[in-house]
């Protein structure tokens, strides 16, 4: 009973903490740039993160099922751990992605409960994390490449299209992360029917209130951006993980958001560009499945 209860509540706080931490990452440059208030970024946010979980959310179902048995005390440390170590990145400030320790602690349970875990879901997946960054930073080098070729005969209405693009693209990559993320959190913790609707609440309230701090993002600190820098990155990163999604592959939002915004940077030789941060990230990418294996493991 106890552990019936602990599932949706760990799904509950998790779900609020990835809607305040990653909001950002999705209409950080709408509000950063003022063309929408924090509130509107975040009902755009929020919507997209909702809309994205109802809609597509079960598209994990399958791998959730094949990494974790359906067991609720399992389950529930699998996300209590992913909880923990998703607090500690946030106290330490420090780029862990939330996914990839909920899968290496769904493996590490798995290992120590001796529940067979097919291996080749497990190859794709880590294929698809190495690939991934590579495909976000030839895009979007290649994309910007050609955008900077652009000479648009009324800058005014150029300006104005691209605003109106980035409104659209954002609440597409807040989609996309409700759909992945947010549904892998929903299908590990086996939450379906009315119980959706506690995420949901828990999607709103990360928005409005745990968001405060965190406007500023991957695109500010490792590149100042254009209009058209951030809708490059954003569209390459939504298209990636809207892809894996459909193949039902766990992908990291922040993983092809900070990969793609690294190739934008690198298409603009004249421009500062923070690598060290980048190649912190991509250290972090690293641990964060580790860690959630051992931690897993021993839990």
């Amino acid at each position: 009973m106890l552990y019936y209860i602990l599932v949706p509540l760990l799904a509950f706080v998790l779900t609020m903490m990835v809607a305040g931490n990653n909001l950002s990452a999705a209409v950080g440059t709408l509000i950063g740039s003022r063309i929408l208030s924090r509130a509107g970024g975040a009902l755009i946010g929020a919507a997209g993160f909702s809309i994205g979980l109802i809609v597509q959310g079960r598209s994990l179902h399958g791998t959730a099922s094949s990494l974790l048995p359906d067991n609720n005390m399992i389950v529930s440390l699998a996300l209590l751990v992913s909880l923990i170590i998703f607090i500690m990145a946030t106290v330490l400030r420090v780029p862990l992605s939330l996914i990839m320790a909920l899968v290496g602690s769904s493996i590490g349970l798995s290992l120590r409960y001796h529940f067979q875990i097919s291996s080749s879901l497990v190859l794709l997946i880590i294929f698809t994390w190495v690939l991934a960054p590579f495909l976000s930073v030839a895009m979007a080098y290649i994309i910007n490449r050609r955008f900077s070729r652009m000479k648009p005969k009324n800058v005014w209405n150029f300006a104005l299209t691209l605003k109106i693009a980035l409104i659209i693209i954002s609440f597409l990559t807040a989609f996309t992360l409700g759909a992945n993320t947010l549904g892998f959190i929903a299908e590990v913790g086996r939450i379906k029917g009315y119980e959706i609707l506690l995420l949901v609440i828990a999607i709103f309230l990360g928005s409005f209130i745990l968001s405060g701090g965190v406007v500023r993002r991957v695109g500010n600190d490792m590149y100042t951006m254009r209009y058209s820098n951030a809708f490059v990155s954003l569209l390459v990163s939504s298209a990636l993980v809207e892809g894996a999604t459909l193949f039902g592959i766990p992908l990291s939002n922040t993983q092809t958001l900070t990969s793609s915004v690294f190739g934008s940077g690198l298409s603009y030789r004249l421009k500062f560009l923070e690598a060290r941060a980048f190649y912190i990230t991509v250290g972090m990418w690293i641990l964060s499945p580790v860690l959630g294996i051992i931690l897993g493991f021993i839990a």
